[in-house]
């Protein structure tokens, strides 16, 4: 997996972390798949310094000023998210 990305729209450079690049490989999360979701999903802030990437049920949280700072957003982790209920009438 990439560790680097430079020029993500809406981040601009964007490092992927240790723990992020083993939960793909453990996940079974592509080098593909994770890049589709960097390079095109849905951002959603996430309180402070903090946003949610995500795509086709694969969310990457994504610091944008980690400690210390290197000039880069930080891929903190990558996870699958499951599907949630809901209500109906």
């Amino acid at each position: 997996m990439q560790h680097f990305y430079e020029d993500v729209p809406g981040l601009g450079n964007v490092a992927v972390s240790r723990h992020a690049q083993e939960r793909a490989l453990e996940q079974s999360i592509s080098d593909r798949v994770f890049e589709d979701v960097l390079l095109t999903g849905k951002d959603t802030p996430e309180g402070l310094g903090v946003v949610w990437r995500e795509k086709r049920g694969l969310r990457l949280v994504i610091l944008l000023k980690p400690e210390p700072f290197r000039g880069a957003k930080l891929v903190k982790t990558v996870y699958w998210v499951k599907a949630q209920g809901r209500a109906s009438r």
